[in-house]
């Protein structure tokens, strides 16, 4: 009997030592995982970038945009957790601005350069991006990556 109760507490301590690295390697796994797919289209999009910049003579901001206090020349919406419209259509040089109908907090950033992202914005405010390169940009909301948007920028 004894060895029996050595054995369950050995088990059981297995469980909770593995459920506690599992829940380590889950926390810190879709960050990882999320960064490699975020660069895959971020590649393409900076090639695109890179590729216009260079047809203009000019260089671009690594992330082809900049946070910006300017009312956009574009409006979109956040409401029921999702970016419209589908795809943002801009020019270089243009403002988007983010209006969120949701009650809850969002981001608007791109995955190729997330510095290049909102502030949070509250329910019933705006946030704007300025882009200042041509390319096709995918971005996400930070808060809730599963909320995602395309701009295309000429």
């Amino acid at each position: 009997m004894s060895r029996t109760l050595t054995l369950a507490a050995a088990a059981a301590l297995l469980v909770i030592v593995s459920a506690c690295s599992s829940s380590g390697t889950a926390t810190t796994a879709p960050a990882a995982s999320s960064a490699p797919s975020a660069a895959a289209p971020s590649e393409s999009a900076a090639a695109s970038e890179s590729a216009a910049a260079s047809e203009s003579g000019g260089g671009a901001a690594a992330g082809g945009c900049e946070a910006s206090t300017e009312t956009g020349t574009v409006a979109a919406t956040i409401k029921g957790f999702a970016f419209s419209p589908q795809p943002i259509t801009a020019k270089v040089g243009d403002v988007v601005t983010w209006t969120n109908n949701d009650t809850t907090g969002h981001t608007a950033t791109l995955k190729s350069d997330e510095s290049c992202t909102t502030p949070t914005i509250a329910g019933g405010s705006t946030g704007s991006l300025k882009f200042t390169a041509a390319g096709t940009y995918d971005y996400f909301c930070k808060i809730h990556p599963n909320m995602t948007g395309q701009i295309t920028v000429s």
